[in-house]
């Protein structure tokens, strides 16, 4: 986490707030489908004149139903690269309820990159994007974290309530957001949005110390990532690694 810190640091302002030119996507969009969406869109700035795009006609073929699928991810990233109002709320328009859901995650994209291009015309200051796998919200970046059992046996009804209660308050002392929260026998999944003012492993950490003073039932060590959410067989793969005793040379 320290090179993660780091840089979160250098997204902060003076007063320790998320810096104003900074843009973080909302929506969970896997980090391969982001790279590839902004490929796409540098090979779309590069090979075309903006100036040869007609707005109102990509703006009509988008919300059309018979087109298919890749023609309309190409409108969509063309309208992106045009910094024009008319073309943001198209893109907005569309986004709030796709036509096709397998472009849920490219209109967003779109979105987000036609915002930036209307903020840096608007301010006069260059805009940046922060990418993640996991987005964030209202200015908080989103995280994956993942705490087990220190014997991987199951928690007993009384461990879980301990654990809940101290990350329960850790997180409302750090100001740090619960989206969700999955209870498994041997170990719990969550979903946090954290502010640049905290540290999402600090507060976790010291949760645990606090539970683990009655009794060490809790993993000193755990997951916490901001690049995916990882599905219950590759958790259970995880904690089964790490069990497994290291190798003697």
């Amino acid at each position: 986490m320290e090179n993660f810190d780091d840089m979160l640091s250098k997204l902060r302002d003076s007063s320790g707030e998320m810096k104003p030119n900074l843009h973080i996507l909302n929506e969970i969009v896997p980090v391969e489908e982001q790279v590839r969406y902004f490929k796409f869109s540098k090979y779309i700035q590069n090979n075309n004149d903006k100036d040869k795009f007609d707005r109102n006609y990509l703006i009509a073929r988008l919300f059309t139903p018979e087109v298919n699928v890749e023609d309309k991810r190409y409108y969509l990233t063309v309208l992106a690269s045009l910094t024009d109002v008319a073309a943001y709320r198209a893109i907005e328009a569309y986004h709030r309820n796709p036509l096709e859901k397998e472009l849920q995650n490219w209109s967003a994209m779109a979105l987000i990159e036609s915002r930036i291009l209307l903020d840096t015309e608007l301010s006069g200051e260059k805009q940046f994007y922060v990418s993640t796998g996991l987005g964030g919200k209202d200015n908080k970046l989103r995280f994956f974290a993942v705490i087990a059992s220190a014997s991987r046996n199951e928690f007993t009804v009384f461990q879980k309530e301990i654990l809940i209660r101290e990350l329960q308050f850790a997180f409302d002392r750090d100001k740090i957001e619960i989206e969700s929260l999955e209870i498994k026998p041997d170990y719990i999944r969550l979903l946090l949005l954290c502010d640049l003012n905290h540290q999402v492993n600090l507060s976790i950490e010291n949760a645990i110390k606090e539970c683990n003073e009655l009794g060490d039932f809790v993993d000193e060590k755990f997951l916490v990532t901001n690049l995916k959410q990882l599905n219950d067989d590759e958790i259970s793969k995880l904690l089964r690694k790490e069990e497994q005793p290291s190798e003697q040379e």
